[in-house]
C-alpha cells in the first residue's frame, strides 16, 4: 500500500484493487469564483450608489432603467454561478463515493492484517506468551489489592461490633 499527495489530497493506491481517484482540481474552481466575486463586488458597488437615489427619486426613468439594469446584471450573475455550484456538489458527491468505497478498501485491508497478524502470534509464542505473563500479573494484582482493602474493612467492622456487644455495663 503505497501512499502519496496529490493536490494536497493524501490518495492510497491498493496494490490489489483498481481504484481510479480523479479529483478535479480546487484551483479551477477558485480562479472560477474569484471572477464571480470581482464583478460581483463591481455590481454592488454600483447597486449601492444608485439604490438609494432609486428609491428617492422612483420617478425619474433614467435612474430606474440604470437600477433595472443592474438588477438583472446581478441576476445573470447569480445565473452563471449556480451551474459552477452544481457542478462543485456533483464532485463533491463523486468524492464521498470514492472515498467511501477507499474506506470499505481500508477496512477490508485492516482485517486482512489483523489475520496475518493473529497468524504471526501463532509462529512466535514466546511473545504472546510473555504477553499473558503480563496481563496474568496485572490481573493477580487487582485482586490482591481488593482483598487486602476487602480483609481491613472487615476487621473494622468486627471490631466495631465486638465493642458494641461487649460493651461494660452501667451500674
Amino acid at each position: 500500500m503505497k501512499i502519496f499527495n496529490m493536490n494536497k489530497i493524501y490518495i492510497m493506491e491498493l496494490e490489489n484493487e483498481d481504484m481510479n481517484l480523479n479529483f478535479k482540481n480546487p484551483e479551477e474552481y477558485i480562479n472560477k469564483l474569484d471572477e464571480f466575486n470581482g464583478g460581483m463586488d463591481l455590481l454592488l458597488d454600483d447597486f449601492k450608489k444608485i439604490h438609494v437615489t432609486a428609491k428617492m427619486d422612483p420617478e425619474n426613468e433614467d435612474i430606474q432603467a440604470k437600477y433595472q439594469d443592474i438588477i438583472s446584471n446581478i441576476n445573470q450573475l447569480q445565473l452563471k454561478l449556480f451551474p459552477l455550484s452544481n457542478d462543485i456538489q456533483a464532485n463533491v458527491d463523486d468524492m464521498n463515493k470514492q472515498l467511501s468505497e477507499l474506506d470499505r478498501l481500508i477496512r477490508i485491508e485492516r482485517d486482512k492484517n489483523k489475520k496475518l497478524r493473529q497468524k504471526l502470534g501463532m509462529v512466535e509464542d514466546k511473545n504472546n506468551s510473555s504477553l499473558e505473563m503480563i496481563n496474568d500479573y496485572k490481573e493477580i494484582y487487582q485482586i490482591n489489592y481488593l482483598r487486602n482493602w476487602a480483609l481491613f474493612l472487615s476487621t473494622i467492622i468486627c471490631i466495631f461490633t465486638i465493642k458494641t456487644i461487649y460493651k461494660n455495663p452501667v451500674v
